[in-house]
C-alpha cells in the first residue's frame, strides 16, 4: 500500500505530533536558561533582535566566530512570536522533538513497518538524554536531526541499483540539501562527519565509489548552495576575513580545552553509556546481523554502527569535552536498541542474564537516589554547612548553602519513578511486551515528573543567585551601569541583564572597568574561589553574595588615592 495513502499512516502521524508536543513542550519555559551554552545561544538570538542584524551572530555586541546562524534564526522567529523568555529559547528544540518523532516513524517503516516504528521512537523517547535534549535551549537536537537525515539518504542510495539513475541523483541532492542545513546550523563539522562516515563505509565494504562522480558533484553542489546562503553571503559583503577567523575558531577547539572544559578519552563512552539509560543497554543485543535480516537492515545496521564509532571517536579525540557533544550517537544507537527491543519482543533474542541486572542495578540507583536526595536536604535544612567540608570544591560548597526549600513530597515523583520500573522489571520475565513498554515509560515518567519538581531548586543552586542579581539591572535606563563577570565565563550577565548595544568600546575592557576613568557605575561577578584581588582592589566594595557568588560595585568616577 502506497504510504501516502495509508490511513494508518495519516493517523499515526497525528498522533505523533500530538504525543509528542505533550512529551516534549510542557515546562520548557519554568527554569532560568543554564550557563553556558543555553544562555550563550538564547543571547546571540536576543542580540540579533536588538540590533536588527540578523545575518551576523553576535555575543556582546561582538561577532560570535563559533557557529552559523540557523538555528538563532529559529530561535528568533520564537521570541518574535513568544517574546524573549525561556520558553520560546527552548521551544526549536521542543519542535525539533515532534520532527525527530516523526522521522524516526518514517524511516522505521521504510526499513522495516509499522510496528518497528513505534518501537524506534519509544525507545528514543524513553531514554534519559536523547529525551532530556529536546527541552533545552542548545543547537545539537536540530543539528544532529539534520545530519542523521543527510545519512539517511546516503545510505538510500547505496541501497539503490546503479541503473536507477534518476533515483539515485534525487538522494544525493537531498543528502547533500540535509548535510548543507548542518552546515548552516553548526558549522563544518556537519559536512565533515558525514564525509568521514563515508569514507569509513567504503574503507570496510572495499567500495571506492559508494556515490559515483555525477553524484558526488551533486552532492557537493548542493552543500555548496545551501551553504551560500550564509557563508557565500559573509564572504561577500565582509571579506574572507570572517570565514578564516571562523575556520580557526573550529580547529582551536579540536586542539585545545575550552575554558577547562576537559576529560578523559572515554568521556563520551561514559556519557553514551549511563546518559541513554535504558536504551544503551538494548543497542548490545541489535547491533549484529540475524540470518533473516533483509539486506535493507543490514545495510543500516552497518551504516548505523560506522557512524556512531566515527563520531564516538571523533569527539573522543577532541580537547573539548562537553557532554552534548557526542549526542548525534543517540540516532544510530536508537536503531540498535530498537533492534534489540523488537528481537526480544518476537523471541529472537533472550534477555542475557548479565544486561538485565546491569538495567537492574542502574535503574534502582537511579530510583533511590530520586527518593533519596530531597529526604536528604530536607533533613539537613538549614544545617547544609555540615555537609560542604566534604565538597572539595569551594564554588559548589557555597552553591549547598543557597536558601532552597525542600518539602520532601519531592521523593513521591522518585518513589513512582521506582515502582513503575520494577513493575516493569517484574513483567519482562513474565509478559516481556508489557515489561519492556513499561520500562520506557519509566524515563518518560521520570521526565514529566522528577524534572519539573527537580529542575528549578538545583536551579537555584547553581545559579539563582546571581541570576536574580543579574535581573534587578533590567530596566534601569535611569541609572544605567556596567555589569561584568570577573575571572570566569559566562553569559548570563548579557542575557538576564538585558544588555543593550554597547555604545563605549572601553567598556568590553576589564583593566579600564578595574582602574579607568568610568562613565558609570561597575559592577563585577566573580566566584568565592576568585574573589581575593576584587576585595583587596580600593575601588570595589563587596556588596553582596553568599552562595557561591560574589558582587563587587565600583562607584562611577572613582579614582585610585582620590
Amino acid at each position: 500500500m502506497n504510504v501516502l495513502t495509508d490511513t494508518s499512516f495519516r493517523t499515526d502521524r497525528i498522533l505523533i505530533v500530538l504525543i509528542s508536543a505533550i512529551l516534549f513542550i510542557p515546562f520548557i519555559g519554568s527554569v532560568h536558561l543554564f550557563d553556558w551554552d543555553e544562555i550563550n545561544f538564547a543571547e546571540a538570538s536576543r542580540e540579533m533582535i536588538m540590533t536588527g542584524d540578523y545575518t551576523h551572530v553576535q555575543i556582546n555586541y561582538e561577532t560570535f566566530w563559533e557557529k552559523p546562524p540557523f538555528f538563532f534564526w529559529l530561535q528568533v522567529i520564537c521570541m518574535k512570536i513568544f517574546g524573549v523568555n525561556e520558553f520560546a529559547s527552548r521551544l526549536p528544540n521542543a519542535l525539533t522533538g515532534i520532527a525527530t518523532m516523526l522521522t524516526l516513524y518514517a524511516m522505521g517503516r521504510k526499513l522495516e513497518n509499522r510496528k518497528f516504528a513505534w518501537i524506534w521512537m519509544l525507545t528514543y523517547a524513553g531514554s534519559v538524554l536523547p529525551h532530556f535534549y529536546f527541552r533545552t535551549g542548545i543547537i545539537d537536537p536540530v543539528f544532529n536531526l539534520f545530519i542523521f537525515v543527510s545519512l539517511w539518504f546516503v545510505y538510500r542510495l547505496t541501497a539503490l541499483d546503479a541503473t536507477q539513475t534518476k533515483e539515485r541523483l534525487w538522494f544525493a541532492c537531498y543528502a547533500g540539501f540535509f548535510s548543507g542545513m548542518a552546515v548552516l546550523t553548526k558549522g563544518p563539522v556537519g559536512l565533515l562527519d558525514i564525509l568521514l562516515t563515508v569514507g569509513v563505509y567504503m574503507i570496510v565494504k572495499r567500495k571506492f565509489w559508494v556515490l559515483n562522480f555525477k553524484e558526488w558533484l551533486l552532492f557537493f553542489v548542493t552543500v555548496g548552495v545551501v551553504s551560500v546562503a550564509w557563508f557565500g553571503y559573509e564572504l561577500i559583503t565582509s571579506g574572507p576575513f570572517f570565514l578564516q577567523e571562523f575556520i580557526i575558531y573550529q580547529i582551536r577547539l579540536f586542539q585545545t580545552q575550552d575554558a577547562g572544559h576537559g576529560g578523559p578519552f572515554y568521556y563520551h563512552v561514559l556519557v553514551i553509556l549511563f546518559g541513554c539509560f535504558p536504551m544503551s543497554y538494548f543497542a548490545f543485543l541489535g547491533y549484529k546481523n540475524d540470518a533473516d535480516d533483509k539486506e535493507l537492515r543490514k545495510q543500516f545496521r552497518l551504516w548505523s554502527l560506522i557512524a556512531f564509532t566515527v563520531v564516538l571517536v571523533l569527539f573522543s579525540i577532541v580537547k573539548t569535552k562537553i557532554f552534548h557533544y557526542s549526542s548525534f550517537c543517540y540516532f544510530p544507537l536508537s536503531y540498535l536498541a530498537a533492534t534489540g527491543v523488537e528481537r526480544l519482543l518476537n523471541g529472537k533474542r533472550n534477555m542475557n542474564r548479565f544486561l538485565f541486572l546491569a538495567i537492574v542495578i542502574t535503574g534502582v540507583i537511579i530510583g533511590f537516589a530520586l527518593i533519596a536526595f530531597p529526604l536528604l536536604v530536607k533533613h539537613y535544612e538549614g544545617r547544609m554547612f555540615e555537609i560542604t567540608p566534604y565538597i572539595k570544591d569551594p564554588f559548589a560548597a557555597a552553591n549547598f548553602l543557597a536558601p532552597v526549600t525542600w518539602s520532601g513530597w519531592e521523593s513521591l515523583a522518585g518513589a513512582a519513578y521506582l515502582l513503575l520500573f520494577l513493575t516493569a522489571i517484574y513483567y519482562m520475565k513474565k509478559e516481556i511486551v508489557r515489561g519492556i513498554v513499561l520500562l520506557f515509560f519509566s524515563i518518560i515518567l521520570f521526565h514529566e515528573t522528577v524534572l519539573p519538581l527537580f529542575l528549578p531548586k538545583i536551579e537555584v543552586y547553581i545559579q539563582g543567585e546571581v541570576i536574580n542579581f543579574y535581573e534587578s539591572f533590567k530596566d534601569r535606563d535611569a541609572k544605567p551601569a556596567y555589569v561584568e563577570v570577573f575571572d570566569f565565563k559566562s553569559y548570563a550577565h548579557l542575557y538576564y541583564t538585558d544588555k543593550a548595544p554597547v555604545t563605549n568600546p572601553k567598556s568590553r575592557d576589564i583593566e579600564w572597568l578595574l582602574n579607568g576613568d568610568v562613565d558609570r557605575d561597575v559592577y563585577l561577578v566573580t566566584k568565592v574561589d576568585r574573589g581575593e584581588f576584587l576585595s583587596k582592589h580600593t575601588l570595589f566594595k563587596k556588596i553582596g553574595g553568599q552562595y557561591g557568588y560574589l558582587f563587587y560595585k565600583r562607584e562611577k568616577g572613582s579614582k585610585i588615592n582620590e
